[in-house]
């Protein structure tokens, strides 16, 4: 998995440094103008983001507690069978250690469904948000005469001097233009 992303992100930067590199040349009797924002900083700043992070954990926490539960139930079990080990016949045992090892495969389940829910909770919530926020940095370089503006989050942008830097600019226009 971890393959992955550096692939993806190794990607990126190849993607991103051709461009510009496109960019540059076509440009070339054209001044160049480069910035940066972070959307995932963005996002998680603005007051729209702020809120729908703050619905999001609530309803981490609500499935938290449901899988805690759950594993409260495990532990219950697991010392109940320790106890009546040495108690119970062969047979009552299997029983009870089958049970036991069911309840854990249906925790396991109930733990990545919750993962899966939460994903999608958060992409469903961040969404608009993210286009919204594309709209306004379109409207950014259109407005200052950027070239280029790159997101930082995804890894295309390795380093910059802090002045290209957008995102504070648009957090503030995103939250003026979306109260």
């Amino acid at each position: 998995m971890k393959a992955i992303m550096n692939t993806k992100k190794l990607f990126w930067v190849v993607l991103c440094a051709a461009m510009a590199f496109s960019v540059a040349q076509k440009a070339s009797a054209k001044e160049v103008k480069i910035a940066f924002v972070d959307l995932r900083r963005a996002l998680n700043e603005t007051n729209e983001g702020k809120r729908a992070m703050k619905k999001l954990q609530k309803e981490k926490d609500k499935l938290q507690k449901k899988i805690d539960k759950k594993e409260e139930s495990i532990m219950k079990m697991q010392d109940k069978l320790k106890e009546q080990q040495s108690i119970l016949s062969q047979e009552a045992l299997q029983k009870k250690a089958q049970e036991y090892y069911q309840a854990i495969q249906e925790l396991q389940q109930s733990y990545a469904q919750f993962q899966q829910e939460l994903a999608q909770k958060e992409m469903k919530a961040t969404q608009d948000i993210l286009v919204k926020m594309e709209t306004i940095v379109a409207e950014m370089g259109k407005k200052d005469g950027y070239t280029m503006i790159y997101d930082r989050s995804v890894g295309a942008v390795v380093w910059a001097p802090a002045h290209l830097d957008l995102t504070d600019q648009l957090i503030q226009l995103y939250n003026e233009k979306y109260k």
